[in-house]
């Protein structure tokens, strides 16, 4: 009685235990065969690149990309500050040539003979300033051309006149010399100048030219400004 006791509550527990335990003994030990396709002996791993020659290389092309770009920009800002100038200079001109030539139709009418005086007197004393270095016939030559100056501006219908008979009379003077230095006889025809490009025959025509230079420079000017503008919007579009 006693030993079938014994064997119902030790010997029998003991042995299912040891059955539980071989059995996961015998599980555990057996191999899997279950794998990931990757971890197949027939899939060769990929060889890994260095890319530090890519690395070197696109750090050198960033530091020229940034170089240009600072470059450009500078210039940039340089040609938008030349321009602005120009304009501002452009301007200052145009005002500068618009209140010279209200001066001189003012100084022109024939009302103002006190105002022509002393455009005349301001025009000698600033040729008598530019030649107080020189000596006493310098310092007159000076003041003479600057009085007669002014006076052409203010008088331009005697001007052109009387630069006219100044320049037949200058024109007879050089042929006789150019005849002496060519050794012409007194008998013999004498011997006209060589043909020269035309010149303005009077102060006036020379005051014209200057203007109408003047002129066709601020138009080709603007016509430039009007061209690079057209342009500039074309490439933004």
């Amino acid at each position: 009685m006693f030993a079938g006791k014994v064997l119902r509550r030790v010997l029998i527990p003991s042995a299912t235990a040891v059955a539980v335990k071989k059995e996961q003994d015998s599980t555990s030990e057996a191999p899997s065969y279950i794998c990931k396709p990757s971890k197949l002996p027939i899939y060769v791993p990929e060889p890994e690149v260095k890319r530090v020659e890519t690395q070197q290389t696109d750090e050198a092309s960033g530091a020229i990309e940034e170089v240009v770009r600072t470059t450009r920009q500078t210039l940039q800002k340089v040609s938008m500050e030349i321009s602005a100038y120009e304009r501002v200079g452009m301007n200052y001109f145009e005002q500068s040539k618009e209140n010279l030539d209200w001066l001189v139709d003012y100084l022109r009418k024939e009302d103002n003979s006190m105002p022509r005086a002393g455009a005349i007197a301001i025009g000698a004393l600033a040729g008598l300033i530019m030649g107080l270095r020189g000596r006493f016939f310098k310092r007159t030559l000076y003041m003479t051309a600057g009085g007669l100056g002014m006076a052409a501006v203010c008088y331009p219908k005697e001007a052109a006149e009387y630069s006219q008979v100044g320049l037949v009379e200058a024109r007879k003077y050089i042929t006789i010399g150019y005849n002496f230095i060519l050794g012409v006889e007194k008998d013999s025809p004498p011997k006209e100048l060589p043909s020269l490009p035309k010149m303005p025959s009077s102060l006036s025509e020379v005051w014209d030219s200057v203007k109408s230079s003047a002129s066709s420079f601020v138009s080709d000017k603007e016509k430039t400004e009007e061209k690079v503008e057209v342009s500039k919007s074309g490439d933004k579009k």
